[in-house]
Protein backbone atom coordinates (compact mmCIF):
# COMPACT_ATOMS: atom_id res chain seq x y z
CA UNK A 1 0.00 0.00 0.00
CA UNK A 2 3.40 1.87 0.62
CA UNK A 3 4.54 1.51 -2.23
CA UNK A 4 0.83 2.46 -4.31
CA UNK A 5 0.87 6.04 -2.41
CA UNK A 6 4.61 6.43 -2.45
CA UNK A 7 3.37 6.27 -6.79
CA UNK A 8 0.36 8.71 -6.46
CA UNK A 9 2.61 11.27 -4.50
CA UNK A 10 5.26 11.06 -7.72
CA UNK A 11 2.33 11.04 -10.82
CA UNK A 12 1.13 14.09 -8.94
CA UNK A 13 4.50 15.85 -8.38
CA UNK A 14 5.69 15.03 -12.32
CA UNK A 15 2.24 16.90 -13.28
CA UNK A 16 2.80 19.97 -10.70
CA UNK A 17 6.22 20.56 -12.69
CA UNK A 18 4.53 19.81 -16.32
CA UNK A 19 1.52 22.07 -15.11
CA UNK A 20 4.89 24.77 -13.93
CA UNK A 21 6.22 24.22 -16.83
CA UNK A 22 3.51 25.01 -19.02
CA UNK A 23 2.80 28.29 -17.19
CA UNK A 24 6.03 29.29 -17.63
CA UNK A 25 6.19 28.48 -21.03
CA UNK A 26 8.41 30.98 -22.96
CA UNK A 27 7.52 31.81 -26.96
CA UNK A 28 8.80 34.68 -29.36
CA UNK A 29 8.07 35.78 -32.85
CA UNK A 30 9.02 38.65 -34.87
CA UNK A 31 9.50 39.98 -38.31
CA UNK A 32 12.39 42.12 -38.37
CA UNK A 33 11.41 44.03 -41.53
CA UNK A 34 7.30 43.99 -40.27
CA UNK A 35 6.55 44.40 -44.54
CA UNK A 36 6.36 42.54 -47.93
CA UNK A 37 6.82 44.97 -50.17
CA UNK A 38 7.04 43.68 -54.44
CA UNK A 39 6.90 45.90 -56.72
CA UNK A 40 4.07 44.88 -59.60
CA UNK A 41 1.06 42.60 -59.64
CA UNK A 42 1.17 39.02 -59.06
CA UNK A 43 5.16 39.18 -58.07
CA UNK A 44 6.11 36.89 -55.22
CA UNK A 45 7.90 38.55 -51.92
CA UNK A 46 9.40 36.88 -49.48
CA UNK A 47 10.94 37.54 -45.86
CA UNK A 48 12.27 36.19 -42.84
CA UNK A 49 11.02 35.86 -39.53
CA UNK A 50 12.28 35.08 -35.89
CA UNK A 51 10.97 32.74 -33.16
CA UNK A 52 11.49 30.73 -30.21
CA UNK A 53 9.59 27.87 -29.07
CA UNK A 54 7.15 27.82 -32.60
CA UNK A 55 6.71 25.29 -34.17
CA UNK A 56 3.58 26.31 -37.01
CA UNK A 57 2.53 29.50 -38.41
CA UNK A 58 -0.97 29.65 -39.76
CA UNK A 59 -2.17 32.87 -41.77
CA UNK A 60 -5.84 34.36 -39.66
CA UNK A 61 -6.11 37.84 -41.64
CA UNK A 62 -5.35 37.77 -45.48
CA UNK A 63 -5.55 41.00 -47.57
CA UNK A 64 -7.77 40.60 -50.41
CA UNK A 65 -6.07 39.15 -53.43
CA UNK A 66 -3.36 38.31 -51.96
CA UNK A 67 -1.64 34.96 -51.44
CA UNK A 68 0.17 33.06 -48.60
CA UNK A 69 2.80 30.59 -50.95
CA UNK A 70 4.85 29.45 -48.38
CA UNK A 71 5.45 29.26 -45.16
CA UNK A 72 8.72 27.75 -44.27
CA UNK A 73 9.48 27.21 -40.40
CA UNK A 74 13.28 25.49 -41.71
CA UNK A 75 14.45 28.53 -43.12
CA UNK A 76 11.97 30.87 -41.18
CA UNK A 77 11.33 33.01 -44.49
CA UNK A 78 7.46 34.08 -45.11
CA UNK A 79 6.39 34.23 -49.04
CA UNK A 80 3.28 35.91 -50.50
CA UNK A 81 2.16 36.42 -54.35
CA UNK A 82 0.69 39.98 -55.20
CA UNK A 83 -2.89 39.86 -56.91
CA UNK A 84 -2.65 39.09 -60.71
CA UNK A 85 -5.46 41.97 -61.39
CA UNK A 86 -7.96 44.50 -59.35
CA UNK A 87 -11.09 43.29 -61.19
CA UNK A 88 -12.78 43.09 -58.25
CA UNK A 89 -12.12 43.17 -54.14
CA UNK A 90 -8.61 42.87 -54.54
CA UNK A 91 -6.31 45.67 -52.86
CA UNK A 92 -2.67 46.70 -53.19
CA UNK A 93 -1.79 46.81 -49.75
CA UNK A 94 -2.68 45.37 -46.49
CA UNK A 95 -2.21 43.25 -43.60
CA UNK A 96 -1.25 39.91 -43.14
CA UNK A 97 -1.63 38.41 -39.93
CA UNK A 98 0.00 35.17 -38.69
CA UNK A 99 -0.78 32.90 -35.37
CA UNK A 100 2.47 30.88 -34.43
CA UNK A 101 1.63 27.63 -32.45
CA UNK A 102 4.00 26.07 -29.22
CA UNK A 103 4.68 22.26 -28.80
CA UNK A 104 1.87 22.71 -25.92
CA UNK A 105 -0.65 24.69 -27.82
CA UNK A 106 0.56 28.58 -26.74
CA UNK A 107 0.17 31.32 -29.61
CA UNK A 108 1.97 34.37 -30.35
CA UNK A 109 0.88 36.63 -33.42
CA UNK A 110 2.23 38.78 -35.43
CA UNK A 111 1.28 41.15 -38.10
CA UNK A 112 2.76 41.79 -41.66
CA UNK A 113 2.15 44.62 -44.27
CA UNK A 114 2.04 44.10 -47.34
CA UNK A 115 2.24 46.13 -50.45
CA UNK A 116 2.93 46.65 -54.01
CA UNK A 117 5.44 49.47 -55.01
CA UNK A 118 6.15 49.72 -58.67
CA UNK A 119 8.28 52.83 -58.02
CA UNK A 120 11.77 52.15 -56.72
CA UNK A 121 15.12 54.67 -55.98
CA UNK A 122 18.15 52.46 -56.29
CA UNK A 123 21.30 53.85 -54.52
CA UNK A 124 22.99 50.79 -54.84
CA UNK A 125 25.19 51.58 -57.41
CA UNK A 126 26.30 55.13 -55.90
CA UNK A 127 26.95 54.62 -52.28
CA UNK A 128 27.07 57.64 -50.06
CA UNK A 129 26.54 57.99 -45.88
CA UNK A 130 23.49 59.64 -46.29
CA UNK A 131 20.05 58.71 -48.32
CA UNK A 132 17.35 61.44 -49.13
CA UNK A 133 14.36 59.87 -49.33
CA UNK A 134 11.21 62.00 -50.16
CA UNK A 135 7.79 60.24 -51.72
CA UNK A 136 5.67 57.88 -50.16
CA UNK A 137 5.27 54.81 -51.61
CA UNK A 138 8.41 54.17 -52.97
CA UNK A 139 10.97 51.41 -52.72
CA UNK A 140 14.22 52.70 -51.21
CA UNK A 141 17.37 50.81 -51.77
CA UNK A 142 20.84 50.87 -51.10
CA UNK A 143 24.04 48.65 -50.90
CA UNK A 144 25.18 47.86 -47.40
CA UNK A 145 27.90 45.94 -47.73
CA UNK A 146 29.76 49.31 -48.56
CA UNK A 147 30.42 51.81 -45.82
CA UNK A 148 31.13 55.65 -47.41
CA UNK A 149 32.35 55.62 -50.92
CA UNK A 150 34.13 51.83 -50.64
CA UNK A 151 34.69 50.48 -47.49
CA UNK A 152 33.64 47.02 -47.29
CA UNK A 153 31.37 45.47 -44.59
CA UNK A 154 30.71 42.26 -43.53
CA UNK A 155 27.03 42.75 -43.06
CA UNK A 156 24.41 40.21 -42.08
CA UNK A 157 21.48 42.37 -41.77
CA UNK A 158 20.19 46.14 -41.25
CA UNK A 159 18.19 47.45 -38.47
CA UNK A 160 17.21 50.80 -37.03
CA UNK A 161 18.92 52.59 -34.57
CA UNK A 162 16.65 55.52 -33.96
CA UNK A 163 14.46 58.23 -36.05
CA UNK A 164 12.82 61.63 -34.97
CA UNK A 165 9.52 60.16 -35.78
CA UNK A 166 7.68 57.27 -34.38
CA UNK A 167 7.47 54.89 -37.47
CA UNK A 168 9.14 56.74 -39.39
CA UNK A 169 10.67 54.09 -41.74
CA UNK A 170 9.03 51.28 -40.70
CA UNK A 171 9.53 48.88 -43.18
CA UNK A 172 13.24 48.04 -43.53
CA UNK A 173 14.58 44.54 -45.10
CA UNK A 174 17.75 43.12 -46.26
CA UNK A 175 17.65 40.23 -48.97
CA UNK A 176 20.14 39.57 -51.59
CA UNK A 177 22.54 41.85 -50.33
CA UNK A 178 20.40 44.70 -50.85
CA UNK A 179 18.55 46.64 -48.31
CA UNK A 180 15.43 48.26 -48.94
CA UNK A 181 13.06 50.74 -47.12
CA UNK A 182 9.77 52.22 -47.61
CA UNK A 183 8.11 55.33 -46.09
CA UNK A 184 3.86 54.76 -45.51
CA UNK A 185 2.49 58.16 -46.59
CA UNK A 186 0.95 60.92 -44.04
CA UNK A 187 -2.71 60.82 -43.37
CA UNK A 188 -4.81 63.61 -42.52
CA UNK A 189 -6.98 64.12 -39.83
CA UNK A 190 -9.58 61.61 -41.01
CA UNK A 191 -7.01 59.00 -41.69
CA UNK A 192 -7.12 59.48 -45.85
CA UNK A 193 -3.59 59.22 -47.20
CA UNK A 194 -1.79 62.18 -48.43
CA UNK A 195 0.67 62.33 -51.18
CA UNK A 196 3.30 63.41 -48.69
CA UNK A 197 5.89 61.71 -45.99
CA UNK A 198 6.52 62.72 -42.48
CA UNK A 199 9.07 64.92 -42.19
CA UNK A 200 12.32 63.53 -40.02
CA UNK A 201 15.73 61.75 -40.03
CA UNK A 202 16.73 58.10 -39.02
CA UNK A 203 19.73 56.16 -38.92
CA UNK A 204 20.18 52.49 -40.17
CA UNK A 205 23.23 50.26 -38.54
CA UNK A 206 24.70 47.35 -40.36
CA UNK A 207 25.59 44.34 -37.99
CA UNK A 208 27.55 41.62 -38.61
CA UNK A 209 26.78 37.79 -37.77
CA UNK A 210 27.82 38.59 -33.88
CA UNK A 211 25.17 40.90 -33.68
CA UNK A 212 27.94 43.66 -33.95
CA UNK A 213 26.81 47.38 -35.08
CA UNK A 214 29.81 47.93 -37.56
CA UNK A 215 28.28 50.80 -39.67
CA UNK A 216 25.53 53.63 -39.86
CA UNK A 217 23.77 55.66 -42.45
CA UNK A 218 21.38 58.58 -42.18
CA UNK A 219 17.97 58.12 -43.84
CA UNK A 220 16.95 62.30 -44.63
CA UNK A 221 13.43 61.78 -45.28
CA UNK A 222 12.05 65.30 -46.35
CA UNK A 223 9.14 66.66 -48.62
CA UNK A 224 11.44 68.92 -50.56
CA UNK A 225 14.21 67.61 -53.48
CA UNK A 226 17.14 69.42 -51.63
CA UNK A 227 19.14 67.40 -54.66
CA UNK A 228 16.59 69.95 -57.02
CA UNK A 229 16.37 72.96 -54.87
CA UNK A 230 19.66 74.47 -55.45
CA UNK A 231 21.44 78.11 -56.19
CA UNK A 232 25.30 78.48 -57.11
CA UNK A 233 27.26 80.59 -55.03
CA UNK A 234 30.99 81.06 -54.71
CA UNK A 235 30.84 79.77 -58.63
CA UNK A 236 29.39 75.93 -56.65
CA UNK A 237 25.67 74.72 -56.70
CA UNK A 238 24.94 74.70 -53.32
CA UNK A 239 21.62 72.87 -51.40
CA UNK A 240 19.19 75.30 -50.32
CA UNK A 241 18.67 72.96 -47.20
CA UNK A 242 20.77 72.25 -44.72
CA UNK A 243 21.50 68.64 -44.23
CA UNK A 244 18.80 66.58 -42.42
CA UNK A 245 16.68 69.83 -43.00
CA UNK A 246 12.49 69.41 -43.97
CA UNK A 247 12.67 73.05 -45.29
CA UNK A 248 14.09 76.57 -45.37
CA UNK A 249 12.34 78.82 -43.83
CA UNK A 250 13.83 82.09 -46.18
CA UNK A 251 13.18 84.49 -43.34
CA UNK A 252 9.34 83.50 -41.75
CA UNK A 253 8.52 83.67 -38.30
CA UNK A 254 6.66 81.11 -38.26
CA UNK A 255 8.26 78.99 -35.52
CA UNK A 256 7.05 74.96 -36.98
CA UNK A 257 9.12 76.63 -40.26
CA UNK A 258 11.91 78.01 -38.16
CA UNK A 259 12.71 74.47 -36.10
CA UNK A 260 12.29 72.22 -39.38
CA UNK A 261 14.99 74.43 -41.02
CA UNK A 262 17.83 73.57 -38.69
CA UNK A 263 18.30 70.19 -39.93
CA UNK A 264 21.09 67.93 -38.19
CA UNK A 265 24.44 68.49 -36.26
CA UNK A 266 28.01 67.44 -37.40
CA UNK A 267 31.39 66.87 -35.99
CA UNK A 268 33.58 68.06 -37.75
CA UNK A 269 35.12 65.21 -39.95
CA UNK A 270 32.18 62.58 -38.45
CA UNK A 271 29.69 61.08 -41.05
CA UNK A 272 26.94 60.20 -37.86
CA UNK A 273 24.18 63.26 -38.03
CA UNK A 274 23.58 64.29 -34.09
CA UNK A 275 20.02 65.88 -33.62
CA UNK A 276 19.63 69.17 -32.35
CA UNK A 277 16.93 71.00 -30.00
CA UNK A 278 13.40 69.68 -29.46
CA UNK A 279 11.98 73.32 -29.68
CA UNK A 280 12.81 76.00 -32.35
CA UNK A 281 13.83 78.33 -29.68
CA UNK A 282 16.38 75.68 -27.69
CA UNK A 283 13.84 75.96 -24.53
CA UNK A 284 15.30 74.87 -21.61
CA UNK A 285 18.30 73.09 -24.13
CA UNK A 286 16.27 69.89 -24.15
CA UNK A 287 17.51 67.35 -27.11
CA UNK A 288 15.06 66.32 -29.98
CA UNK A 289 13.05 62.68 -29.30
CA UNK A 290 14.77 60.51 -30.66
CA UNK A 291 12.63 56.68 -30.83
CA UNK A 292 14.16 53.05 -31.54
CA UNK A 293 12.83 49.97 -33.79
CA UNK A 294 9.77 49.58 -31.84
CA UNK A 295 8.94 53.57 -31.02
CA UNK A 296 10.57 53.50 -27.46
CA UNK A 297 12.72 56.88 -26.46
CA UNK A 298 16.04 57.23 -26.93
CA UNK A 299 18.61 59.62 -26.06
CA UNK A 300 21.87 61.04 -27.53
CA UNK A 301 24.79 60.30 -25.64
CA UNK A 302 27.94 62.30 -24.53
CA UNK A 303 31.32 60.83 -23.95
CA UNK A 304 34.82 61.78 -22.85
CA UNK A 305 37.05 61.95 -25.87
CA UNK A 306 39.32 59.59 -23.28
CA UNK A 307 36.50 57.32 -24.13
CA UNK A 308 35.01 57.47 -27.49
CA UNK A 309 37.89 59.97 -28.96
CA UNK A 310 38.78 57.63 -32.51
CA UNK A 311 36.85 57.27 -35.84
CA UNK A 312 36.78 53.64 -34.92
CA UNK A 313 34.68 54.17 -32.02
CA UNK A 314 32.16 56.61 -33.55
CA UNK A 315 31.67 53.88 -36.32
CA UNK A 316 30.30 52.18 -33.98
CA UNK A 317 29.14 54.19 -31.22
CA UNK A 318 26.85 57.10 -33.63
CA UNK A 319 24.50 58.13 -30.83
CA UNK A 320 27.17 59.58 -29.13
CA UNK A 321 28.80 63.53 -29.29
CA UNK A 322 32.34 63.31 -27.89
CA UNK A 323 33.19 66.46 -25.97
CA UNK A 324 36.46 68.34 -27.12
CA UNK A 325 39.44 67.02 -25.30
CA UNK A 326 41.63 70.11 -23.70
CA UNK A 327 44.94 68.41 -24.35
CA UNK A 328 44.20 67.82 -28.22
CA UNK A 329 42.95 71.59 -28.93
CA UNK A 330 39.33 70.72 -28.62
CA UNK A 331 39.26 68.18 -31.12
CA UNK A 332 36.79 65.14 -30.22
CA UNK A 333 39.67 62.69 -31.62
CA UNK A 334 42.05 62.13 -28.32
CA UNK A 335 44.88 62.23 -29.85
CA UNK A 336 46.09 64.79 -32.84
CA UNK A 337 44.15 65.96 -36.32
CA UNK A 338 43.19 64.23 -39.17
CA UNK A 339 42.76 66.45 -41.77
CA UNK A 340 41.37 63.45 -44.18
CA UNK A 341 37.89 62.79 -42.65
CA UNK A 342 36.70 65.57 -44.73
CA UNK A 343 37.76 66.94 -48.14
CA UNK A 344 36.54 69.00 -50.39
CA UNK A 345 38.71 68.11 -53.22
CA UNK A 346 37.23 64.53 -53.12
CA UNK A 347 34.77 62.92 -51.48
CA UNK A 348 35.96 61.14 -48.38
CA UNK A 349 34.66 57.80 -46.43
CA UNK A 350 33.15 60.28 -43.80
CA UNK A 351 31.36 62.57 -45.78
CA UNK A 352 27.98 62.87 -44.15
CA UNK A 353 26.48 64.47 -47.77
CA UNK A 354 24.38 62.02 -50.04
CA UNK A 355 26.31 61.06 -53.15
CA UNK A 356 27.33 63.15 -55.83
CA UNK A 357 27.52 65.73 -52.96
CA UNK A 358 30.28 67.14 -50.34
CA UNK A 359 30.89 69.07 -47.37
CA UNK A 360 32.11 72.18 -49.06
CA UNK A 361 35.59 74.14 -48.96
CA UNK A 362 35.76 77.39 -47.50
CA UNK A 363 36.07 79.57 -50.71
CA UNK A 364 32.84 78.79 -51.29
CA UNK A 365 31.65 80.97 -48.45
CA UNK A 366 33.75 83.04 -48.87
CA UNK A 367 32.38 86.59 -50.72
CA UNK A 368 29.12 86.06 -48.86
CA UNK A 369 27.49 89.26 -46.78
CA UNK A 370 24.56 90.24 -45.35
CA UNK A 371 22.32 91.73 -47.82
CA UNK A 372 22.27 95.71 -46.80
CA UNK A 373 18.35 95.68 -46.41
CA UNK A 374 18.35 93.32 -43.38
CA UNK A 375 21.37 94.76 -42.17
CA UNK A 376 20.15 98.25 -41.51
CA UNK A 377 16.57 96.71 -40.51
CA UNK A 378 15.69 97.82 -37.39
CA UNK A 379 16.70 94.96 -34.41
CA UNK A 380 13.17 94.11 -33.19
CA UNK A 381 12.02 92.87 -37.39
CA UNK A 382 15.67 91.39 -37.94
CA UNK A 383 15.67 88.95 -34.67
CA UNK A 384 12.13 87.57 -36.28
CA UNK A 385 14.28 85.90 -38.63
CA UNK A 386 16.04 83.56 -37.25
CA UNK A 387 18.69 83.91 -39.81
CA UNK A 388 19.84 85.98 -42.73
CA UNK A 389 19.45 87.10 -46.37
CA UNK A 390 23.39 86.45 -47.65
CA UNK A 391 24.76 87.74 -51.23
CA UNK A 392 27.53 86.58 -53.50
CA UNK A 393 29.16 90.20 -53.66
CA UNK A 394 31.51 88.86 -56.48
CA UNK A 395 28.61 87.35 -58.61
CA UNK A 396 27.21 89.39 -61.19
CA UNK A 397 24.07 88.01 -59.66
CA UNK A 398 21.71 89.97 -57.76
CA UNK A 399 20.13 86.66 -56.22
CA UNK A 400 20.03 86.46 -52.06
CA UNK A 401 19.98 83.39 -50.17
CA UNK A 402 18.77 82.34 -46.95
CA UNK A 403 20.99 80.41 -43.84
CA UNK A 404 19.59 80.18 -41.00
CA UNK A 405 20.50 80.45 -37.36
CA UNK A 406 20.08 77.21 -36.09
CA UNK A 407 23.52 77.64 -33.78
CA UNK A 408 25.92 74.69 -32.45
CA UNK A 409 26.29 71.50 -29.85
CA UNK A 410 29.45 73.59 -27.92
CA UNK A 411 32.76 71.38 -28.00
CA UNK A 412 33.12 71.62 -24.20
CA UNK A 413 29.83 69.71 -22.91
CA UNK A 414 27.58 69.18 -26.38
CA UNK A 415 25.11 71.46 -25.03
CA UNK A 416 22.82 73.42 -27.28
CA UNK A 417 24.13 76.95 -27.75
CA UNK A 418 22.45 79.68 -29.44
CA UNK A 419 21.79 82.06 -26.92
CA UNK A 420 22.92 85.57 -27.05
CA UNK A 421 22.37 87.15 -23.39
CA UNK A 422 19.52 89.91 -23.62
CA UNK A 423 17.77 91.59 -20.30
CA UNK A 424 14.50 91.19 -21.88
CA UNK A 425 14.70 87.76 -23.57
CA UNK A 426 17.17 85.20 -24.55
CA UNK A 427 17.15 84.88 -28.35
CA UNK A 428 18.51 82.23 -30.21
CA UNK A 429 20.11 83.66 -32.86
CA UNK A 430 23.52 82.49 -34.24
CA UNK A 431 24.63 80.85 -37.29
CA UNK A 432 27.58 78.02 -37.97
CA UNK A 433 27.92 76.53 -40.76
CA UNK A 434 30.98 74.17 -41.25
CA UNK A 435 33.55 73.68 -44.50
CA UNK A 436 35.69 70.89 -44.67
CA UNK A 437 39.07 73.31 -45.27
CA UNK A 438 41.28 72.98 -42.14
CA UNK A 439 43.18 75.45 -39.94
CA UNK A 440 45.81 74.32 -38.24
CA UNK A 441 44.12 72.77 -35.18
CA UNK A 442 40.94 73.61 -36.12
CA UNK A 443 38.32 74.02 -38.85
CA UNK A 444 36.81 76.60 -40.84
CA UNK A 445 33.35 77.72 -40.82
CA UNK A 446 30.91 80.29 -41.90
CA UNK A 447 29.33 82.02 -38.94
CA UNK A 448 27.55 85.12 -38.32
CA UNK A 449 25.56 86.49 -35.55
CA UNK A 450 22.85 89.58 -34.22
CA UNK A 451 24.42 91.31 -31.90
CA UNK A 452 21.84 91.71 -29.04
CA UNK A 453 23.84 94.14 -26.94
CA UNK A 454 24.21 96.86 -29.27
CA UNK A 455 21.62 96.18 -31.63
CA UNK A 456 23.37 98.49 -34.29
CA UNK A 457 25.57 96.21 -35.84
CA UNK A 458 25.32 92.47 -37.20
CA UNK A 459 28.70 90.35 -37.53
CA UNK A 460 30.04 87.99 -40.47
CA UNK A 461 32.72 85.78 -40.89
CA UNK A 462 33.08 83.72 -44.18
CA UNK A 463 35.96 81.88 -42.57
CA UNK A 464 35.92 81.40 -38.69
CA UNK A 465 38.29 79.45 -37.01
CA UNK A 466 36.06 76.55 -35.08
CA UNK A 467 36.58 73.66 -32.60
CA UNK A 468 36.63 70.95 -34.34
CA UNK A 469 34.33 68.53 -31.29
CA UNK A 470 31.67 71.31 -32.06
CA UNK A 471 28.37 69.91 -33.81
CA UNK A 472 27.36 72.31 -36.57
CA UNK A 473 24.87 72.35 -39.42
CA UNK A 474 26.17 71.61 -43.03
CA UNK A 475 25.23 73.01 -46.23
CA UNK A 476 26.44 70.50 -49.40
CA UNK A 477 27.35 71.02 -52.47
CA UNK A 478 27.60 69.17 -55.77
CA UNK A 479 30.42 67.46 -56.69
Amino acid sequence: MKRFHIYIVAILALAGIMTSCSQKETKSLAVPSRSIIVSMPGEEGTTTFESSNITSLTPTSIPEGWTVVNIDMYKATITVKAPESFDNEEVESGTLSLKGYTPTGGTKVVDVYLAIAPKEVDYSTNPANCYVACEPKVRYIFNPMIGGNDIQLATAYVKLIWQTEKSLVRYLDMRDGKAVFYLVPEEDDNGNELETVVDGNALIGAYDANDNLIWSWHIWVTNNNPMADTFVVGGTEMMNQNLGADTNNEGSADHDAIGRSYGMYYQWGRKEPLVGPNDWNFSLNYDDVLYDYNDYNEALGYVESSEGGSIEWTNVNPMNMVVGNPDNEFDWLNNGHDDALWNAASKSNYDPCPAGWHVPDSSVFANLTILSMNDDMPWEEAQQMYGWWLVDEASASEDKHFFSAAGRRNYLDGRLDNMNVNEELPVPWSGYYWTATTDGNDAKALYFNLNTNTRTWNGIDTSRSMQRANAMPVRCVRE
